[in-house]
């Protein structure tokens, strides 16, 4: 009786995973602006057609990764403040800064969150 009870009580803890928070944004957007500012000549991108560059890291499975930019946790915010300022985020990389738009960026990272 009393392993069952203990049992009960720690199945009552036991929480499902919560469903990842939606990814704002406009995934075809962003795939199409990913294209737009040459992303693709410096990274593989999965999906994006030319993406072949060998200068900057792969972005497969960019959304799956628990570090971004060397060194920041992989969120939303993160990751769209990285490609909005990149040496703002992380000074030590050579990734340029493109210019991107704050509404651009979230598109962009709408995409990269395909990227499982």
């Amino acid at each position: 009786m009393k392993r069952t009870l203990i049992l009960i009580l720690l199945l009552a803890a036991c929480k499902r995973p919560e469903a990842a928070a939606p990814v704002a944004g406009d995934a075809n957007r962003g795939k199409q602006l990913i294209e737009q500012y040459g992303c693709n000549s410096c990274h593989i991108v999965p999906g994006v057609e030319g993406a072949k560059g060998m200068v900057g890291p792969s972005l497969e499975h960019v959304a799956s990764r628990q570090i971004i930019a060397s060194k920041l946790p992989n969120s939303q915010p993160n990751m769209t403040a990285y490609i909005l300022n990149p040496q703002m985020t992380n000074p030590d990389n050579v990734m340029p800064n493109l210019g991107v738009k704050p509404d651009e960026a979230r598109d962009i990272v709408a995409y990269l969150y395909t990227l499982k």
